[in-house]
């Protein structure tokens, strides 16, 4: 089973009701889970202690990020990060260079931080034969106050001006969906995704033949959802009705 975390299981760093408990359900069946998150503020040890200080049962093994399948994309070539501070740890051991590097690494700066200098001077490394590895390409991301711009439309710039896809990492990558179910040694037909995004997380996991659950927090919006044509297999008020959930897809 894999657990969306920031909107699912928590919002900034407020835990969503019965999240522990859920999460505790799965372990105490005996189903493999992990966390999987596209956030790029933080890295792994980090989103670790986070959920130990939230009393949630996912240790730093169990939580799968793009970074880390960044880090073995780069391998010995080089790279330019765009990156905050608090993920560098993620990337130790990269080459970095600020001169026609091989990759960009695209990442979460908030929405102030692409500044229109720092996508003109992107836009000139892909000009010059850089490949953007995009960590995700969520259009917004939900926090205390409202939803904002994340890295999505940014990269989706670059992509128009430069005519070069990115590729993109993060979910809804189908090779990290399956990444991921294979680390858990489970097969993505037997895998529920739970979600709060329902491009990245539903439709995401839908391509890769798992099953989903599209809870009602986080950054779910009724209108946007209906938008897509996107059906989740089930729809959750929240992660406290995973129990009773399971129970629905077991006998369907």
């Amino acid at each position: 089973m894999l657990f969306d975390l920031d909107g699912v299981l928590y919002v900034s760093d407020k835990i969503i009701r019965g999240a522990t408990d859920s999460v505790m359900h799965v372990r105490n069946i005996g189903l493999p889970l992990a966390g999987v998150t596209n956030t790029t503020t933080q890295p792994r040890s980090a989103i670790a202690e986070k959920l130990a200080a939230l009393d949630i049962l996912i240790a730093e093994s169990d939580i799968y990020t793009p970074a880390a399948i960044a880090v073995r994309v780069i391998g010995d070539h080089s790279t330019k990060l765009y990156v905050r501070d608090s993920l560098l740890e993620d990337f130790q051991g990269v080459r970095t260079t600020g001169t026609n590097p091989n990759f960009i690494v695209m990442g979460d700066l908030g929405a102030s931080g692409y500044t229109p200098d720092l996508l003109h001077e992107i836009f000139k490394h892909v000009m010059d034969g850089a490949t953007v590895l995009a960590l995700h390409k969520n259009r917004f991301w939900q926090k205390p106050d409202g939803l904002h711009l994340d890295i999505g439309p940014f990269v989706t710039a670059i992509e128009y001006a430069t005519g070069k896809d990115a590729v993109i990492l993060g979910k809804p990558s189908k090779d990290f969906f399956h990444g991921v179910c294979a680390a858990l040694h489970v097969s993505p037909a037997n895998t529920l995704m739970i979600g709060d995004d329902i491009e990245s997380d539903i439709g995401g996991a839908q391509v890769a033949g798992l099953r989903t659950a599209l809870v009602k927090t986080g950054k779910y919006r009724e209108a946007f959802v209906k938008s897509t044509g996107i059906k989740a297999d089930l729809v959750l008020p929240s992660i406290a009705d995973l129990a009773d959930a399971m129970k629905l897809l077991q006998s369907s």
